[in-house]
């Protein structure tokens, strides 16, 4: 229970009987390190576990997903592939150029606010490769165009941060330090990125967590335990927020994919 303790809820749980944790939001079930706020009316949430048919998405919402891709012939679209728990895939193109040429997104609506209170999103990710990408999984504030919220600047461990307002995980190869980052920016005012020391393994699932104050101050979670110390003002509090998750190509070779196995995105209805 440790983890689930340490959130931003955990300060108001109790135990129920058996020791499951409860939560003004609903009730947390699972295995330590994997807990879900199972939520009550007073909580919005959305959790898709992609499972079904076959079903490429598009520029046009479907079942709450939207999918946009670069221009390069090897992009293929964020599709709802049938696997063991259900998986949605993201194909990079095998191109250098930049987000818009060979990247993938794919967001939904722009539903949450850090002042809704208690928001959270959670991924459970793998990456098939882990040289010559970059990568960004969390918020950010918009839908209308393919974008990289924040990426390497390739110059050290420096930053560009192509949204307004967003917080996330991020892997750069184009770092000095190749790890996840704890990155945030609010009105265009970047957080002070942090390194959480632990890097992707290719091919392997890595949950990641964020949870965002109702004044828009982060904390991160990976594989169940907190990773770095609070990411104070990683964003804007009433700006609209969207999941997403975002990749592009830093080489010419490959076609790199970003496979999710489930998204999960709550906060207090207000």
């Amino acid at each position: 229970m440790a983890r689930i303790l340490k959130s931003l809820w955990g300060t108001q749980a109790g135990l129920t009987a058996d020791g499951r944790l409860m939560v003004p939001q609903g009730l947390v079930v699972g295995n330590d390190g994997s807990q879900f706020e199972v939520p009550s009316p007073a909580t919005v949430a959305r959790f898709d576990d992609f499972t079904g048919a076959t079903q490429a998405f598009s520029t046009t919402i479907n079942d709450g997903w939207r999918s946009r891709k670069g221009s390069d012939g090897g992009c293929v679209d964020w599709t709802v592939t049938p696997a063991k728990n259900g998986t949605i895939v993201g194909t990079i193109g095998a191109t250098t150029a930049s987000m818009a040429v060979s990247g993938v997104q794919l967001d939904a609506g722009l539903d949450w606010q850090a002042d809704m209170g208690g928001l959270v999103f959670e991924a459970r990710v793998k990456l098939s490769l882990i040289t010559n990408i970059a990568v960004y999984v969390g918020l950010t504030d918009q839908t209308s165009a393919l974008e990289m919220p924040i990426q390497s600047a390739a110059s050290a461990d420096t930053f560009t941060t192509n949204a307004t307002d967003a917080v996330g995980f991020m892997f750069d190869t184009s770092m000095t330090t190749v790890k996840w980052w704890l990155t945030g920016v609010a009105n265009d005012v970047d957080a002070t990125m942090q390194n959480s020391t632990f890097a992707p393994v290719a091919n392997t699932y890595e949950t990641l967590r964020i949870e965002v104050d109702a004044t828009g101050n982060a904390v991160f979670f990976r594989n169940g335990l907190i990773v770095g110390t609070r990411l104070a003002s990683a964003v804007t509090k009433t700006i609209p927020l969207t999941p997403v998750i975002a990749g592009f190509n830093r080489t010419t070779s490959g076609a790199p994919t970003i496979t999710s196995d489930y998204i999960y995105t709550a906060a207090l209805r207000v």
